[in-house]
């Protein structure tokens, strides 16, 4: 995955965070120097992905990185495809999903049931 998917990603799942905060997460988790960090979220500001806001109440003012309008249905899919699931939740999302066809599986007989024919 890129790192500026991997920087939407981090956004989508924590919110507006500070960007001193994004460039500890690209050092630590990504590997990657704060500079190219802060080069990734440069681009992704002009390309109108992301935008900074500067919180001037603090003292000293922080910079907060937040994403400019919430991502499309589409576009949160793709990202969260690319994210890597654990076993675990793989595991919980099948038995959901079981339990729910054999719900769907249950109203469909008894409403067949019911048919007069």
């Amino acid at each position: 995955m890129d790192v500026e998917t991997e920087i939407t990603t981090y956004l989508l799942k924590y919110g507006n965070t500070k960007e001193s905060d994004i460039l500890n997460y690209g050092r630590r988790k990504l590997n990657h120097s704060p500079k190219l960090i802060k080069k990734i979220i440069d681009r992704a500001v002009l390309k109108g992905k992301i935008h900074r806001i500067v919180h001037n109440r603090l003292d000293p003012p922080e910079v907060y990185i937040s994403l400019k309008e919430p991502l499309p249905p589409h576009e949160i899919l793709k990202t969260l495809m690319e994210v890597e699931v654990s076993e675990a939740v793989e595991k919980d999302a099948q038995k959901i999903l079981d339990e729910a066809a054999a719900i769907a599986e249950n109203r469909i007989r008894k409403g067949c049931e019911r048919l007069p024919f």
